[in-house]
């Protein structure tokens, strides 16, 4: 007889009551100009983030403090930044802020800044490895400078058993303090914009390897006549005397 397996059972929004929370959403921008069906997408993305984090702040706390990467002024002057970084976002965060949040400064601006320009100086076409190496070794202390100021940042600005959003890319190095549970929005349209982006890198390729090959030169045809004069000698035997005409 099988033995029947223990069930599983989900843990009560109750159980999370308690302590500071931050709601972690994956950052997308949108730019000028962009395709109408990546436009789309995005929509549909911060719509579905915003179901997501409504829902959140039903069963478990209301957001109180905001935070953007790439915003480094708080309040209205904050709001405006975040307008012209992710406008996508940016009337749903005006919302939260008008009800229950506050905007929060969450990077300084030379910190990011500093990272960005070592990040440019290791994609330059470098030919000492000594200086590669040193690029490298200042590019990975910047980065981890900017994430540690933002971490210290959401520390210092979420009160005691109160909610955060926090706006952020994938590859963020935020560290989290221990008594801070973070709950990850991942709503499946942004699997559908990281599979439209993977797509466009693909065609670009192809249409970038089709254009190589295209600009290779084609062997030199060679003549008829030369053909058959090579045919001619190539057949020759060794006892026979080839003349050249000189």
């Amino acid at each position: 007889m099988a033995e029947k397996l223990t069930e599983i059972l989900r843990p009560k929004a109750s159980s999370y009551k308690g302590g500071r929370k931050v709601y972690l959403v994956a950052s997308m921008f949108g730019f000028q100009g962009i395709p109408d069906d990546l436009k789309l997408k995005l929509e549909t993305y911060w719509t579905d983030v915003r179901n997501q984090i409504e829902n959140l702040e039903q069963s478990l706390t209301k957001v109180t403090r905001v935070y953007h990467e790439g915003v480094f002024e708080s309040g209205q002057s904050g709001l405006d930044s975040v307008n012209d970084i992710n406008s996508y976002a940016h009337s749903f965060i005006n919302i939260l802020c008008k009800s229950t949040a506050t905007l929060e400064s969450l990077e300084d601006k030379k910190l990011v800044q500093e990272e960005y320009d070592w990040r440019l100086c290791s994609s330059a076409g470098l030919t000492s490895e000594t200086v590669y190496s040193l690029i490298i070794k200042n590019l990975e202390e910047s980065t981890v400078k900017r994430w540690a100021h933002a971490s210290k940042v959401i520390d210092s600005t979420i009160p005691k058993d109160e909610a955060a959003l926090l706006i952020v890319n994938e590859n963020h190095k935020i560290q989290f303090p221990d008594d801070i549970q973070v709950f990850y929005i991942s709503p499946p349209s942004f699997d559908g914009i990281k599979r439209w982006v993977d797509d466009q890198i693909k065609l670009m390729m192809d249409a970038q390897r089709e254009s190589t090959n295209a600009a290779e030169p084609e062997p030199e045809k060679v003549p008829d006549e030369i053909k058959e004069t090579i045919n001619e000698t190539s057949n020759k035997t060794d006892d026979e005397t080839t003349i050249y005409p000189y």
